[in-house]
């Protein structure tokens, strides 16, 4: 009897192994009809994901995910031979800066008068070099590599978070007035150099600049070398000749001040933008701060990445075209820029490779 229970109970569990080992074979069989029926979901999911990777990656103008740490291999000579591609007799000879000793007994040093060259403006000119400089920080003049970063003043650096990556580059090059304090976060903190006019100056630049920032003028006029001697000597103030007031008390060490060499106006003009430069006197199109500030860094950096740049489509007419102020597109249509042109000068430096983006554009 207990024998005829024993082979009962091992009956029954050979039985319940066999129902078990028949569920678990039933589970897979549903599970692998299941993952059929859904495979080609699945695999038509995956395909519309790496399409869309693919898409981002080749379009390195919309993004690009930047400098991630400081041990980053230096492409030497990279910037320096994709820049000859695009500029006919490239070349870094030219300084970055007048200086005073190029002036001197020298009658006309430029082909060109302001903003492509100086003829005409010697005079003034001596006098604002000799109370400026025109040599590069130690700091930055030692670099066996340059990283740049030219920050823009854009919308799109609006809650961007760039602020800690644009701090880690070696040079930061910003424009014109745009704030830094309140901005961290987005812009960064560090600025190498600031290049502005007259009309585009702070009112107070060591409240957005470091102490060791360069202010670089570019001088689109004879006006613009007037107002800086007026401000450097503290003479009378000029009060007309400006499409907007200038400050009337700039508080900027001298010894900071830097006169941006004329010649990258030109190359801006002529090779970017392809300007008739011999019909200077009807070309009413002049380069933006902005594509200056681009162009010099192809003359200077081991590295040129951009952040900030572009405008919004024509037809939103509302959206603002700064990170830090409530001007809209509406606000270019009366100067002398053509942002539609330059948007196309800077999108075939992206597609080169000769420049690369931290934000969309």
């Amino acid at each position: 009897m207990e024998e005829a229970d024993e082979n009962h109970s091992v009956l029954e569990v050979t039985n319940s192994s066999r129902d078990e080992s028949n569920g678990r074979r039933a589970i897979f069989h549903m599970v692998i009809k299941m993952i059929n029926k859904s495979r080609w979901k699945i695999l038509g999911v995956l395909a519309i994901f790496l399409v869309m990777v693919g898409y981002i990656i080749s379009r390195e103008e919309s993004f690009y995910f930047p400098l991630q740490d400081d041990k980053m291999t230096c492409p030497l000579g990279e910037v320096e031979r994709k820049a000859a591609q695009l500029i006919a007799n490239y070349t870094r000879d030219h300084p970055l800066f007048l200086q005073l000793k190029d002036y001197f007994w020298v009658k006309t040093p430029s082909p060109y008068e302001l903003p492509y060259g100086t003829k005409g403006s010697e005079e003034i000119l001596l006098r604002v070099l000799a109370i400026t400089s025109y040599s590069l920080p130690e700091s930055v003049q030692s670099l066996k590599c340059r990283r740049c970063a030219v920050v823009g003043n854009g919308h799109r650096l609006r809650n961007s978070s760039m602020g800690d990556t644009i701090n880690k580059y070696d040079v930061v090059i910003r424009l014109n007035n745009a704030p830094v304090h309140g901005y961290e976060r987005d812009v960064g903190s560090k600025t190498t150099m600031r290049l502005f006019y007259p009309e585009s100056a702070h009112f107070n630049p060591k409240t957005e600049n470091n102490p060791n920032t360069l202010l670089v003028l570019v001088a689109f006029k004879p006006m613009d070398f007037q107002w800086m001697e007026t401000i450097l000597h503290d003479k009378k103030r000029i009060r007309k000749g400006f499409w907007k007031q200038p400050p009337l008390i700039w508080d900027a060490n001298p010894e900071q001040v830097r006169i941006l060499n004329p010649y990258f106006m030109e190359i801006t003009a002529a090779k970017l933008l392809n300007l008739p430069m011999k019909h200077l006197r009807k070309m009413k199109q002049k380069p933006t701060t902005g594509l200056v500030a681009i162009t010099l860094a192809l003359h200077f950096c081991d590295l040129v990445h951009i952040a900030g740049f572009g405008y919004p489509d024509s037809a939103n007419k509302k959206q603002t075209i700064h990170y830090y102020e409530q001007i809209t597109l509406k606000s270019m249509a009366s100067s002398e820029h053509n942002v539609s042109h330059e948007a196309l000068a800077i999108k075939k430096m992206l597609e080169m490779g000769l420049i690369k983006n931290l934000t969309y554009f």
